[in-house]
């Protein structure tokens, strides 16, 4: 989401080769609100400009005729990371038009014709900052509306047909898209495919009539639209969805509207333990409709427990009117993406479901942004998490206190500990306590072994959502690890008297068993267990956490009792177990229990760290025959991995051959920048794939322009462009 250009908080550079043109664009372009408004005369000043400076909007004439043009920027836009929040727009002649297929295809975002007068400019930029805003700040859909423009005007239907079906899948249920997608189909000769989709919109939004009648008016004059025999389509790209509802009434309306968008397969259940039992059975819904108060399982115990089955992904609609004012931190904290009140009308269902899905794959409101994050963090997708993050911390109607939360919980997925503490105190001076906050300082106190800390935070957090079984088994590991085993099993049973049957709540009881010593009640609890790598993971966290602390033997005990509660039949994890002892041992100098322990580690065939294991025994082996010790490189260690990393002392190296690295370092950056740039992100750039080719566009492209991203040494100094904003070029 382009938020800069909503703020008015780009830098602006205007070109031409007119000075009288540049002034004219730049008053213009001031009077709508932007401030920052620079000018130069062609495209090679702008790009030593842009060198120095960070350019967001670029305002340029085609240049068709020069090596420096509009084609060779846009080549340079969505290859060179340090330009790709460049948004650029065309000044065209009505001779240029052909070459504008091609200049979307780089990532052109719009185009305006020439000449102009102050008076068509104004009109123009005033309509193009509406467009905007009606896209949402999405350069995507921006641009579409141009190319989609051009693509008329140029009689190219079956590219537009294609670019429309492209844009689809960038905004899933977008019924107003649907509809711009059966015009080309119409003008394509795919008449009762259109037709299929005109209706299917119909039946679904009512309040869209008034376009399908301006459709049907101009494109399919005389055609009788009661007469349709073509099939619907799947407008939100979602193969199965669960409806959790006791009203039988209220689960056929969702069913009906779930059915006319094209849903594949919709399971209807009336109570939450039809619902889970269905989740256990088969592969997580795209999308769960539920009730708060649903019979046998209630609607919470059901969130969690389909969460619990993997479902944590998959975005949740509480279709409800008993929450209440109480429930809504719990609501939030399970990261509902919606609530939607009974009693509801068509049009607001239809909605819901279509701004949740759209919420979900392309977050832009906070709240979404949010959740998402916090999802991709937990399955560490951390460089998917990177682009979101830097959306939301740049968007300035967001408060600094719950851009650090999120810098807080960034630290604690990373391993950072003390950053996500300290984040997470700065979080509440700016913005309060919330659940959030409170949860993420217990989680980050508990690595530090803070734990009367942690507990206070968790305390204060679950007497703003009691129902949180996670956070009371966290509880109970808490007073476990100080010592309290009969506040622990207290917690459990209350734990328990919520939900029996919950996995996590094994989990909890498998810990604190292992801690305790009772290895045999633990290794019968972690016979039941769907996952028993959760305990293992948690208990290696533990000792890693007690290294750190110089508590190097308490981990290794504690790793001890861990291998001793893992049943037989999971050799695997035994292996695992026994290369992370290896490790604390070599952690304190003890190379002899090392190697045995690496020694039963290569014993356990299908263990994934055997391979490692068995590089790493030479090591140790080499280090006892010779009498020299090995140390282990400081890292963050994640969940469920091994404990850390050996190295020896290694010669240093040149500093010719450190540069040599950098510039490789550099170079692969660029190259993964480009590479993760997904449909999308540059307006159509990688969503519309041009067939216009002439000698003209072919001309354009020859050879390649410099560009060489670098440092200003003082602003006032940056190729004269403060001169040229200040005098207007």
């Amino acid at each position: 989401m382009d938020i800069f250009f909503r703020d008015r908080v780009v830098k602006v550079l205007v070109v031409d080769p007119s000075g009288a043109s540049r002034t004219l664009l730049s008053e213009v372009i001031r009077s709508l609100g932007f401030t920052d408004v620079n000018g130069v005369p062609n495209l090679k000043d702008a790009l030593s400009f842009m060198e120095v400076e960070k350019v967001r909007w670029l305002i340029t004439p085609v240049f068709s005729d020069q090596h420096e043009n509009l084609l060779q920027v846009l080549n340079l836009y969505n290859s060179v990371p340090d330009l790709q929040q460049l948004r650029v727009s065309a000044l065209v002649e009505e001779t240029e038009m052909d070459v504008l297929p091609a200049c979307f295809e780089r990532g052109l975002l719009s185009y305006h014709k020439k000449p102009f007068t102050k008076d068509s400019l104004i009109h123009e930029l005033k309509d193009f900052l509406q467009r905007y805003e009606k896209s949402n700040w999405q350069s995507s859909a921006m641009a579409g509306s141009y190319l989609r423009q051009n693509l008329t005007n140029l009689g190219l239907f079956e590219e537009l047909l294609a670019f429309e079906r492209q844009l689809l899948k960038l905004s899933p249920g977008d019924l107003g898209q649907y509809l711009n997608l059966a015009v080309p189909m119409i003008k394509t000769g795919k008449i009762d495919e259109a037709k299929a989709i005109i209706s299917q919109v119909k039946k679904i939004d009512s309040s869209l009539e008034g376009a399908i009648k301006q459709i049907c008016a101009t494109h399919l004059p005389g055609e009788d639209m009661t007469q349709v025999t073509g099939t619907g389509m799947n407008m939100l790209g979602l193969k199965t969805a669960i409806i959790l509802d006791s009203d039988t009434s209220i689960r056929t309306e969702i069913q009906s509207a779930l059915t006319e968008m094209g849903v594949e397969n919709i399971h209807s259940f009336e109570d939450g333990i039809s619902a889970h039992e269905h989740i256990k059975q088969h592969n997580n819904p795209d999308l769960i409709l539920q009730e708060w108060r649903v019979p046998k399982l209630t609607g919470p115990l059901f969130l969690q427990r389909a969460q619990e089955e993997g479902a944590k992904a998959t975005p949740v609609i509480m279709v409800s009117s008993l929450i209440q004012k109480e429930d809504i931190p719990f609501v939030r904290e399970m990261g509902v993406a919606h609530t939607l009140q009974k009693p509801f009308q068509r049009k607001e269902l239809v909605q819901s479901i279509i701004w949740t899905i759209q919420q979900d794959r392309q977050p832009t409101e906070q709240g979404s942004m949010e959740r998402k994050m916090r999802q991709l963090l937990s399955e560490r997708q951390f460089d998917e998490a990177a682009k979101i993050k830097e959306r939301y911390i740049a968007d300035t109607t967001i408060n600094i206190g719950s851009k650090e939360l999120i810098e807080a919980e960034f630290a604690y997925a990373s391993g950072d500990n003390e950053k996500a503490r300290d984040f997470g105190i700065e979080a509440i001076k700016h913005a309060g306590e919330s659940i959030f906050i409170l949860n993420l300082l217990g989680k980050a106190l508990i690595n530090l072994r803070e734990f009367e800390t942690a507990l206070k935070c968790f305390q204060k957090a679950q007497t703003l959502a009691p129902l949180n079984l996670e956070r009371l088994c966290q509880i109970a590991e808490i007073h476990s690890e100080l010592g309290d085993t009969s506040k622990a099993n207290e917690i459990l049973e209350e734990a328990k008297d919520i939900d029996p049957d919950s996995q996590r709540v094994m989990e909890a009881e498998a810990k604190a068993a292992i801690n305790n010593g009772e290895t045999s009640v633990a290794k019968k609890i972690m016979a039941q267990l769907k996952a028993m790598e959760n305990v293992v993971a948690y208990m290696n966290n533990r000792s890693v956490a007690l290294a750190r602390c110089g508590m190097i033997q308490e981990g290794i005990e504690g790793y001890k009792k861990t291998l001793e509660a893992i049943p037989d039949e999971r050799p695997d994890i035994k292996g695992i177990v026994h290369y992370n002892i290896a490790f604390a041992h070599v952690r304190a100098n003890q190379l002899i229990e090392a190697r045995t322990s690496l020694e039963q580690a290569i014993q356990h065939k299908t263990s994934k760290t055997q391979v490692r294991a068995e590089a790493l025994l030479k090591r140790v082996q080499h280090a006892i025959e010779k009498g020299t010790q090995l140390t282990i490189a400081k890292n963050d260690h994640a969940q469920n991995r091994p404990m850390g990393e050996l190295h020896g002392t290694a010669p240093g190296k040149s500093s010719e051959n450190h540069k040599a690295d950098e510039a490789k370092e550099a170079a692969k950056g660029k190259v993964l920048a480009v590479v993760d740039n997904k449909p999308g992100d540059m307006a159509c750039h990688m969503v519309y794939k041009s067939s216009v080719h002439s000698a003209k566009i072919t001309k354009m492209l020859e050879g390649q322009v410099r560009f060489n991203p670098r440092k200003a040494i003082e602003r006032a100094e940056s190729m004269g462009a403060d001169k040229m904003a200040a005098t207007g070029g």
